[in-house]
């Protein structure tokens, strides 16, 4: 196959997936760039929910949140600790599985466990715009439906790097500009000046998106599921929660504690502390793991993560890398506008796609069909 057909073919490619995938892009990319700002953006909408007011010798106690909680949602209802505050004016949140099967979300003040309030964990602003990311609020055909937009994503910046080869290096020394003349050069110049600089970064999101959303691709992940059983009571710790966060904070060097993840049922006897690294922003915040004993408080596993197989360490990377959460706001600011990118990409792309289909007017030639070189180049 001679080299320009071969162009051409891509060429065609890259087109037909902008096309098919453009408005669910649309839509995924612009919540991802809504979520790169969910915690300043909570915390402004609902401060009532979230902060309070730390006491000038107060000293924060999870055993008296876990008390208030358990007081206020009676057994069967399972809780576990979701979000322990690293600011001394932030609430702590009380993740609530109901008989019913509700998932709720309920705040604390950790200082005089006084309760703030709660909200539908998938119902509230963040969480809706969480699930339309994930799956177009659409189950488990919707997560099978954002994984291979990921893979068309991937697809499509390959082929555009392909397709658009000669002016990567251009473009990375700033020797293209765009022509403002009109629509058709402004499109066509903002097209090639997007899909370089962004680059690297869509394969980035897109790939890590796809990993995350791997079991959407297994036919067992749409195996019929068991009737929901009804919540049994959940076992009680024999330890104190403050104790156990204070063992977890000493058995790994710079372990900084976000969560505990309690017994669900009389066969689970360990308590899981869910935490960050101080000198491993990159891994997330949940990249840390301690297992302790719900009986006696002894430490059962702490596997330092940082001396892990490099590939837990690439997905650990890989997802932190994927939702911006890393840095402070000039990262995100950068996120944004490559977030934006497929959108903006989609946009261009069918203006260029229409300019080429739509028929000439009575005083317009129509173009040629002996050479393609415009159609790649312009």
């Amino acid at each position: 196959m001679a080299r320009s057909t071969f162009t051409r073919r891509l060429f065609t490619l890259h087109s037909w997936l902008g096309l098919i995938t453009g408005l669910l892009l649309l839509v995924v990319s612009l919540s991802g760039v809504l979520l790169l700002f969910e915690p300043e953006l909570d915390h402004a909408w609902n401060p009532q929910l979230l902060s309070v007011s730390a006491p000038p010798a107060g000293r924060p106690s999870l055993d008296r949140v876990m008390a208030a909680a358990r007081q206020r949602f009676p057994q069967p209802a399972h809780l576990r600790l979701r979000r322990i505050p690293t600011s001394p004016t932030a609430a702590v949140q009380v993740s609530v599985d109901q008989p019913d099967h509700r998932w709720l979300l309920a705040y604390f003040d950790p200082y005089t466990a006084r309760y703030l309030g709660q909200r539908d964990a998938r119902a509230h602003f963040f969480g809706w715009l969480l699930g339309l990311h994930y799956s177009l609020l659409a189950g488990k055909g919707g997560e099978l439906t954002v994984a291979l937009l990921g893979l068309a994503l991937v697809l499509s910046v390959l082929t555009g790097a392909v397709v658009y080869r000669k002016h990567l290096l251009p473009v990375l020394l700033f020797r293209q500009k765009v022509s403002w003349n009109n629509w058709r050069t402004a499109s066509s110049g903002l097209h090639r000046l997007v899909g370089v600089w962004s680059l690297a970064f869509n394969l980035i999101i897109a790939g890590s998106g796809v990993w995350m959303l791997r079991a959407a691709f297994l036919p067992e992940t749409y195996a019929a599921e068991e009737a929901e059983k009804p919540l049994l009571t959940q076992p009680k710790v024999a330890v104190s929660l403050d104790t156990l966060a204070a063992r977890a904070a000493s058995a790994v060097p710079g372990f900084q504690l976000q969560g505990l993840a309690l017994p669900r049922t009389a066969s689970d006897t360990v308590v899981k502390a869910l935490g960050r690294l101080a000198d491993r922003p990159l891994y997330g915040d949940f990249s840390q793991t301690i297992t302790l004993s719900a009986r006696s408080g002894q430490v059962l596993a702490a596997a330092d993560v940082r001396q892990a197989a490099l590939a837990e360490q690439t997905e650990l990377l890989a997802f932190t890398l994927h939702f911006g959460q890393f840095g402070g706001l000039l990262v995100k600011l950068l996120w944004s506008l490559g977030g934006l990118s497929p959108a903006l990409l989609s946009l261009t792309g069918f203006l260029l796609w229409w300019r080429r289909h739509k028929k000439p007017g009575p005083q317009q030639k129509a173009p040629s069909t002996k050479s393609h070189k415009p159609l790649l180049v312009r």
